[in-house]
């Protein structure tokens, strides 16, 4: 079991923001950050994350909790593999009580160094680096070893008494009819860093001719390959300085470019650019060059992930290789790639110029099947900027701007819950301020609230982390009280109140009598009320 000490550090030091950021893009919003929600589709933003109280709640389906609660809706974990996730995150390892000798990362570690030492034996291995153009001090810097056969990384892992099983759940062993084998067999290795620098997985280049010539582990509890960017953890620091992050397709044009001294490279892991990668752009805050190989499966993929970051407001463009090169063979055979990535083509026009080259304009068919994939993509792009897209492709295709029929879209915070401004304000404030609590609830009966009666009672019960009461709190349209205004806004709310039972009393079915007490103690109410007293 993980030590409570070791959990509760680690929740000091989490960021409800900077983990949930981590999975989806957050906007900021006012003093919270605010995205499409991910337990549930939705076209408008209600899922809002709070740095101040470290909570995230959906106004929409009501999802809400702290940064581990948010791990385990999201990766569908448990509660201890949320943590041991939380805790790679920010490079913390966690104490345990019993039986829990290593660490999920630590096993990867000695794994790795397993590897390395192969490296050094294996001479076919070791040339092929070699004739890439790798030196030493590269090879060393981003880990590079290589994976025997099946049988010695087994017995590596038996003789040093590692768990098998947990190295199995991070996918170095997997089960087959024959039993336990190893992920990567006769394949020069290369570690996958999260961003503070601990392994999470591996990928692999066949030396043996193997159809698949590169393959990544599979995703576990540690690593999402369609969320991570390799080499990033060594990107880093040059990526926030020089606020431009460079984009390639693979391990080896990552580690040539790195050698060659741009070191803001990093590569998607045998997958296209995704959504799941946005979020990291997103933090990063860089403008974006994707640098891809000139083959039509370069090409297509460039176009692709230009219309991604387009789509999702990121600047920056896009630059293709030579056919045939990529960046590992240009830097090799010592060509300046600096004039290439100073003058990549900004994405939108890279995007609407690539797709016209897919059709022949002079033919009538093929020139409305171009206007049909420009026009669907301009459409998706935010409505800022559809109009001057508008006018480029008009140009370009020789086309009136009004065929493209710009539409205008209006993306706001939205809730299907009704709110009155009054009573929401009250319960905010008195949230906000727990030493107002008792106080308000002597003056302040439930049945007074017309609206948000439910809502007042939880904050009576002091059931703060109710979804139905985080909807008013984490709504910043609701403002926040001095107390002061809160205290009119009392009188205010139970004048109205009794104003409206007054009325009321001529239609009951009662006695003139009573009708008359009941009219003396309300107008008596009003009346002290009028006089400022509560």
């Amino acid at each position: 079991m993980i030590k409570p000490e070791s959990i509760q550090n680690l929740k000091s030091i989490a960021d409800v923001v900077d983990v949930v950021g981590n999975y989806i893009q957050l906007k900021k919003k006012g003093s919270n950050f605010t995205a499409n929600c991910p337990f549930h589709n939705e076209k408008t933003p209600s899922f809002v994350v709070s740095p101040t109280k470290q909570i995230y709640h959906c106004f929409g389906c009501g999802a809400s909790g702290d940064a581990i609660k948010f791990i385990m809706d999201y990766e569908k974990l448990n509660y201890p593999e949320a943590i041991e996730k939380l805790a790679s995150m920010y490079n913390l390892e966690l104490e345990y009580t019993k039986n829990k000798n290593f660490t999920v990362t630590n096993i990867l570690e000695k794994l790795n160094s397993f590897y390395k030492q192969k490296l050094i034996y294996n001479q076919e291995a070791y040339n092929y680096l070699k004739t890439r153009g790798l030196n030493e001090n590269t090879i060393e810097k981003f880990g590079l070893g290589f994976a025997p056969s099946s049988n010695e990384q087994i017995n590596f892992i038996n003789q040093s008494k590692l768990p098998i099983n947990k190295a199995t759940e991070l996918g170095a062993f997997a089960k087959g009819e024959n039993g336990l084998y190893a992920r990567l067999i006769d394949r020069i290795t290369f570690p996958i860093f999260s961003t503070n620098n601990k392994i999470i997985a591996f990928g692999g280049r066949t030396i043996s001719n193997h159809p698949a010539k590169y393959i990544n582990y599979a995703n576990t509890k540690i690593f999402n390959k369609s969320k991570t960017f390799y080499g990033l953890n060594f990107a880093r620091e040059k990526i926030l300085r020089k606020k431009e992050i460079i984009i390639v397709e693979g391990y080896m044009d990552v580690i040539m470019l790195h050698q060659a001294g741009y070191s803001n490279a990093v590569a998607t892991l045998g997958t296209a650019l995704t959504n799941e990668h946005l979020p990291i752009l997103k933090k990063l805050n860089a403008k974006i060059i994707v640098a891809y190989d000139g083959d039509n499966a370069g090409i297509n993929a460039a176009i692709k992930a230009s219309t991604l970051l387009a789509q999702n407001g990121f600047e920056g463009g896009a630059v293709i290789f030579k056919e045939g090169l990529d960046p590992a063979d240009m830097i090799k055979n010592n060509e300046d790639l600096i004039p290439i990535f100073e003058n990549n083509t900004p994405f939108i026009e890279f995007i609407i110029k690539e797709t016209l080259n897919k059709y022949n304009l002079k033919n009538p068919h093929q020139k409305q099947e171009a206007f049909n994939e420009i026009k669907n993509f301009i459409m998706s792009l935010n409505p800022i900027t559809q109009d001057d897209i508008a006018n480029y492709a008009s140009q370009i295709m020789q086309i009136p701007k009004k065929f493209f029929k710009i539409r205008n879209k209006n993306i706001q915070l939205s809730s299907n819950k009704k709110i009155e401004h009054a009573e929401a304000s009250i319960i905010k404030t008195v949230y906000e301020n727990r030493n107002y609590l008792n106080e308000v609830a002597e003056y302040l009966p439930l049945e007074i609230f017309k609206t948000h009666q439910y809502e007042l009672e939880l904050l009576y019960q002091e059931d703060f982390d109710n979804p139905a009461l985080l909807d008013i709190v984490l709504n910043d349209e609701i403002k926040i009280l001095e107390y002061k205004s809160l205290m009119n806004a009392i009188k205010k709310n139970l004048k109205v109140n009794y104003t409206n039972e007054l009325k009321k009393l001529n239609f009951e079915t009662v006695s003139l009598e009573e009708k008359a007490h009941k009219a003396r103690i309300l107008r008596e109410k009003i009346k002290e009320l009028e006089k400022g007293i509560l």
